[in-house]
């Protein structure tokens, strides 16, 4: 983690001027890809800051006149604490939410003095207590905020007064993601993200969707590049291997494709696209590990080896990201309509 953000990858997405290289979306997937190849809970971790920063910046594109000038000190303000090195955290999740930001418990309240103040509780708050600030969703009253929608991003210190980190992760595959729970008890944030409706505007999810969808697909680059060296002497074994290179290949060309697409405020048949590519990518990637476990042998199937850790990674956190289950009911009523 230190050497990538000494690097300033967290940072890729905003401006040169800002301290970044003003990479697109497809270059972050690019990124997120390469450090899965070489450690997936390393990759799936990146992939919060690194989309934070290209939704904050493609976000003032579409900011509203009242609002651009304060979205953009903002912007300017988050790219100086990359900078210096801080690592701001996704703190979403919710039990028994599904995924689904309209199912949101977290409250936000305005006190007299203007700040706004969290309380409920998250899980999945990734890197735990070694970030520096959450960004966490919260429902408020539109009187708090005028022009908001149902859900907006704040920006909570983790060391504040009121929040509680928890020491309850293990997860499968990803456990090194400290992705603990969080309680939030009248947890005092820094600021709204972006501007009011940055959510419903900005539409930054599908940014994170392509970067979560990539992790999965380094999984794979890996598994192959394993069982590549030395190249298999069996006929047979090189042809499952060459499949199975085209079938990786194909879904990194609908993922890429798709990133390439993103703009701040996207449509509604390009959410639906992006849906459709995780959902894609990430079940068939899943599916590509378990082959090429298979194909592996025996002498894989021991804790600690290559192809072990990637299929445990696979199955991890990243195909929950939004779950399953809300992807496919998303994608029902998508066609639906």
């Amino acid at each position: 983690m230190a050497k990538l953000i000494g690097a300033r990858v967290f940072a890729a997405p905003f401006a040169p001027v800002l301290g970044g290289a003003g990479v697109a979306l497809v270059d972050a997937v690019e990124i997120v890809e390469a450090i899965a190849e070489t450690c997936p809970t390393t990759a799936l971790l990146s992939a919060m800051p690194i989309g934070l920063a290209g939704a904050v910046a493609a976000g003032v594109e579409v900011a509203p006149a009242l609002h651009r000038d304060a979205a953009f000190a903002q912007l300017e303000e988050i790219a100086a604490e990359y900078r210096a090195g801080k690592i701001y955290a996704a703190c979403n999740s919710e039990k028994g939410a599904g995924g689904s930001l309209a199912a949101t418990k977290t409250v936000a309240k305005k006190d007299a003095s203007g700040a706004f103040s969290l309380t409920g509780e998250k899980i999945l708050a990734s890197f735990g207590r070694n970030a520096d600030v959450f960004f966490s969703t919260a429902k408020l009253a539109p009187e708090d905020l005028p022009g908001c929608g149902i859900v907006e991003f704040f920006l909570v210190p983790t060391r504040g007064d009121g929040v509680k980190v928890l020491d309850d992760w293990n997860g499968f595959g990803m456990r090194g993601s400290e992705s603990h729970s969080v309680r939030y008890e009248a947890a005092r944030a820094k600021a709204p993200l972006g501007f009011p409706g940055f959510i419903e505007s900005a539409r930054p999810l599908e940014y994170w969707f392509c970067l979560f969808a990539a992790v999965p697909l380094g999984c794979v680059a890996s598994m192959l590049r394993v069982l590549a060296s030395p190249a298999p002497t069996s006929p047979a074994l090189r042809l499952r291997l060459s499949e199975v290179q085209m079938r990786y290949e194909a879904a990194r060309a609908y993922l890429l494709e798709s990133a390439s697409k993103y703009r701040a405020g996207g449509d509604a048949p390009y959410r639906a696209r992006v849906l459709r590519t995780k959902t894609f990518v990430t079940q068939e990637a899943t599916r590509l590990c378990a082959e090429l476990f298979a194909l592996g042998g025996g002498r894989h199937y021991v804790r600690g080896q290559p192809l072990a850790g990637a299929i445990a990674d696979v199955f991890a956190g990243t195909a929950l990201r939004p779950p399953l289950a809300l992807a496919l009911d998303l994608l029902v009523e998508g066609f639906g309509s």
